[in-house]
Order: C-alpha cells, then structure tokens, then sequence
C-alpha cells in the first residue's frame, strides 16, 4: 500500500464491524481514539490489552488488522510502558499527517 492509501486507511474512521472494544467498554473508531483512550486509561486497562504473560498486543493487532499500518504495529511491538506506547503512537500520526 503507497503511503497516501496508507495515510488515508490509517488516519480515518474503521468500519463500523472492525471497532476496537476496551475491556472497560469504550470504543475506538480510529488511530486519534485510540491514542486518546492509551492515555487516559489506568495502568491496569493498559495492561488487560498489553501484556507479557500472554504475549498480548491487542491495539497493535487492531493496528495491523483493521488500518493496516504495518510500521506502526511493528514498531509497538515488545512496548509494554503507556506512555512509550502512546509516544509511538503519536509520532506515526504526525508522521503521516505530513505525509
């Protein structure tokens, strides 16, 4: 995918059958919530969807699946800290807005 088909998928509404769904029932349409939901959630949240004892990446799996932002996912890959999370997250949307 060239980077403005990426830029457009990545940084627009998913589909309404492809939502991503915290474990406290939010619901994120897009990269924008889904930073805003990593950073405004507590740590126990965060770690329900990342974690090492089940080898879990959920938002990085919504990434690679769903906007198919395979650098992003790839890049979230082994962040198990929020905030780092978050900061990879926001730096790959500044990256594609000035794309």
């Amino acid at each position: 995918m060239d980077l403005k088909a990426l830029k457009e998928k990545a940084l627009s509404d998913c589909p309404p059958d492809k939502l991503f769904w915290t474990c406290h029932g939010s619901v994120v349409r897009n990269i924008f919530e889904m930073l805003d939901n990593i950073k405004n959630q507590n740590e126990d949240a965060f770690r329900y969807h990342v974690n090492r004892d089940n080898k879990k990446n959920d938002y990085g799996t919504w990434i690679r699946c769903v906007l198919t932002d395979e650098e992003l996912a790839d890049r979230l890959i082994g962040v198990m800290e929020k905030d780092r999370f978050a900061d990879i997250i926001e730096q790959r949307i500044k990256e594609l807005e000035n794309a």
